[in-house]
């Protein structure tokens, strides 16, 4: 909120005209025109209907901020006296009981008067068995988990020890690993160094092997020799005839 001007209408009235002033806008809610009146005929200042207009927008939004700021300070006290508000809800309960039952007693004729107080502690009651419905909910909840996570405790503990038994993993690194293990956190909190790139294998150089030189390729995955070639010799099958 800008600060008002030195010469605008709001300074030139007295503390007590600005409160007149006020209750003429927000209590008798006045109109412009019969305040700009009031105020030309009392106090003998020529103020328009722009003008009384400009300071009750100004003065409505001043006193929201200091009804925000009170509600504030109300709030903050009331939090810190010792009630629950379990036990303001109970009290305001056994009241609406007892307003119910009054009026039972003294119109036993005409009920009417006494619905809203019954409906209003059907719904109190309602709302209880729904909290405990939630209550037993949660327990069963808690029990699930603490059950399940018994049966997967060796497992942890295995997986624990078997980081912690790497030698080769630093203590950030080993961190890491159990962090992602008990929250899934994939990211490392440490970057890794990179590695440099391999070399490109080197081209062998081009050869003709000799007939007895053995190939560095391994036979089992090479085809076998030609069957003239001197490493060859057929092995005829023992039924075959022999040839002369």
């Amino acid at each position: 909120m800008t600060k008002l001007r030195s010469d605008s209408s709001w300074t030139q009235l007295s503390p007590g005209q600005r409160q007149t002033l006020e209750t003429w806008l927000f209590d008798d809610n006045l109109s412009y025109s019969d305040i700009a009146d009031r105020v030309r005929l009392e106090f003998g200042l020529p103020l328009s209907n722009s003008s009384i207009g400009r300071l009750c927008r100004r003065r409505a939004a001043d006193r929201q901020a200091e009804e925000l700021a009170d509600a504030q300070a109300e709030a903050l006290q009331l939090n810190g006296l010792p009630v629950t508000l379990a036990s303001l809800r109970e009290a305001v309960l056994k009241l609406a009981a007892k307003a119910a039952l009054r009026l039972a007693t003294e119109t036993p004729h005409d009920l009417s008067p006494v619905l809203p107080f019954i409906k209003l502690l059907l719904a109190s009651e309602e709302n209880d068995l729904r909290r405990s419905r939630l209550r037993l909910a949660q327990s069963y909840f808690d029990y699930a988990t603490t059950a399940a996570s018994l049966n997967e405790l060796p497992n942890l503990c295995a997986s624990l020890q078997a980081i912690e038994n790497q030698t080769d993993l630093t203590e950030e690194q080993k961190l890491d690993r159990v962090h992602a293990l008990l929250f899934g956190w994939n990211t490392p909190r440490t970057q890794p160094q990179p590695q440099p790139a391999p070399l490109p294998p080197s081209a062998p150089e081009a050869s003709t092997p000799s007939p007895r030189q053995s190939s560095p390729v391994s036979h089992q995955n090479s085809p076998p020799p030609a069957p003239h070639s001197p490493e060859f010799t057929p092995i005829p099958p023992e039924n075959s005839p022999k040839l002369t």
